[in-house]
């Protein structure tokens, strides 16, 4: 197959595309959509990949690759958790990134153990072919800030016990 009447491909090609253009855009300073804007401030917290956004749609997918990642699709999910949380949809989304940030979490990292839940489902849909089970979706997330809770929890004495202190 020369991968014209590719679908998949064709998708790949008209989104990395799509990236450079909302790069270069931004880059100069133009005007952005709320969307948008959120997938560039991804882009910027992520330095490592800066020099692939303004060549994006002539690389191989090897050449995209960083370490077994790949940058499209990591800055594609924090960009869908920021417009979860803009929308209050899962209102889930918002709650979980607050609560760990409560506990110490900086927000990059609070956005990347919900975008590991959120990386997860999808990978459900794809391999089980079924829809997005935000119930499902909504408990991984309630469960991610329980378990920061009770490592924050336990923190304090495990500092004290290394310290030589009492409990």
């Amino acid at each position: 197959m020369d991968g014209t009447n590719d679908p998949y491909q064709e998708m790949k090609t008209l989104t990395r595309q799509r990236i450079r253009l909302i790069w270069e855009i931004a880059q100069r300073g133009g005007p952005l959509s709320e969307q948008d804007a959120r997938l560039v401030q991804a882009m910027r917290e992520h330095p490592e990949y800066a020099d692939l956004w303004n060549r994006l749609d002539a690389l191989t997918d090897a050449q995209i690759e960083r370490d077994g990642t790949n940058p499209i699709l990591h800055v594609s999910i924090h960009q869908t958790i920021e417009n979860q949380i803009a929308d209050g949809e899962p209102k889930a989304t918002g709650e979980t990134v607050e609560a760990l940030m409560r506990r110490g979490v900086s927000r990059h990292e609070a956005i990347h153990r919900v975008g590991a839940a959120l990386s997860a489902e999808i990978w459900h849909i794809l391999r089980e072919q079924r829809p997005f089970d935000e119930a499902g979706y909504v408990r991984k997330l309630r469960m991610i800030a329980r378990a920061e809770s009770a490592r924050s929890r336990r923190a304090p004495s495990q500092k004290l016990r290394r310290r030589g202190g009492r409990r």
